[in-house]
């Protein structure tokens, strides 16, 4: 399966990124690295993972970022990469702006 990071996902690494960055010089840059490796597994793994909301949900492996995705044709569409310590509530306003 080929994978397309959606430009709001795209922006959540970024907003992640700085969050981290400012924790602790280079974590962000390790925070972006981790995040890539888990989007590359999404290639061979998407699809399988339990769904909230419509979407396919994996954590990822190094932080508490949760990756959702929806798969089409056999494309995996990931559209959102969310705090996983956020109130519910906040998650699911986040994933029904993104349809």
């Amino acid at each position: 399966m080929t994978v397309q990071v959606v430009r709001a996902a795209k922006a959540d690494i970024a907003s992640s990124h700085k969050f981290y960055e400012n924790q602790q010089q280079g974590l962000g840059n390790y925070f972006v690295e981790c995040i890539l490796a888990d989007i590359a597994e999404l290639e061979t793994t998407g699809g399988i993972h339990r769904q909230t909301r419509g979407y396919h949900h994996v954590n990822s492996k190094r932080f508490q970022s949760v990756l959702y995705y929806r798969i089409v044709d056999e494309t995996v569409i990931l559209t959102a990469i969310i705090d996983g310590r956020i109130n519910p509530a906040k998650r699911d306003r986040i994933l029904s702006r993104r349809h």
